[in-house]
């Protein structure tokens, strides 16, 4: 009785370390398929600016061709209430500002027209000779990392636009947002409202590494063999959300001129 025990005892481990044995094989065999999976390199592109909306009066129209560089006032007027993120608006602030100056056009102090609102005179005519401006810019929103996932990549081998494999597998092209409103100083008339987006997945060629089952990626720049399900390019440093400021900024003027 004690040995037919001890041997069901017995029979039972050697069990358990084959079965442990076949797991550690497979383990082995799906590192060795994943390691030896082909790859492609591919892009994403989100295409944020299909969702931009731009309306231009007649008006603004009519003063744009008569006065190409209309003389500006840029408007904040509601701005962060926390200290350091005030601080970082109006860096951002002071971007728009410096691109536009290096667009050639003259740029009014914005500090001058916040101390006549507070005073309370809200005439269009006075803050024309006051102030000697044509359009006053008014920064409704400024935003960063918005999310946009997207669930397709160009795969660079095939030449063809391929979705990943699930709805868990995605690179979150983080959208820029810049909402303004134009206002013609001289009429007192709003002229234009802008919403313009932008992402770095189309501004910038940020490639990825995709496996073969379309299921696991990483960024080509830093690939180190570690692959992950979904990736996400954010506007991660002060110096980039400035550059993007910058570049929504670029597209604005290039309304104005007409030429986008």
């Amino acid at each position: 009785e004690f040995r037919g025990e001890e041997g069901g005892a017995g029979q039972g481990r050697e069990e358990m370390l084959m079965k442990k044995i076949a797991i550690v094989g497979l383990l082995l065999v799906a590192a060795w398929t994943t390691g030896c999976m082909p790859t492609f390199v591919g892009q994403v592109k989100s295409n944020v600016s299909a969702g931009n909306e731009i309306v231009l009066t007649p008006e603004l129209k009519t003063l744009l061709v008569e006065t190409p560089k209309p003389k500006i006032v840029i408007r904040v007027q509601n701005p962060p209430a926390n200290v350091t993120e005030a601080e970082k608006f109006n860096s951002y602030i002071n971007q728009i500002e410096k691109v536009f100056i290096q667009n050639g056009y003259i740029v009014r102090d914005r500090a001058l027209l916040e101390n006549l609102m507070r005073s309370g005179n809200l005439d269009y005519k006075s803050i024309k000779d006051k102030i000697d401006t044509d359009l006053i810019i008014d920064i409704l929103g400024l935003e960063f990392d918005i999310p946009n996932p997207v669930k397709t990549f160009f795969n660079e081998t095939t030449q063809k636009e391929e979705p990943f494999a699930t709805p868990l597998n995605f690179v979150d092209c983080l959208k820029a947002k810049l909402e303004c409103r134009l206002t013609i100083v001289d009429k007192g008339q709003l002229g234009g409202l802008m919403t313009i987006f932008a992402s770095r997945c189309d501004s910038e060629n940020l490639q990825i590494i995709v496996n073969g089952y379309r299921q696991q990626m990483a960024w080509k720049s830093d690939f180190a063999g570690i692959m992950y399900p979904a990736l996400n390019a954010p506007f991660s440093s002060e110096e980039i959300k400035k550059a993007y400021t910058g570049l929504l900024t670029n597209f604005l003027i290039g309304q104005l001129q007409g030429k986008q």
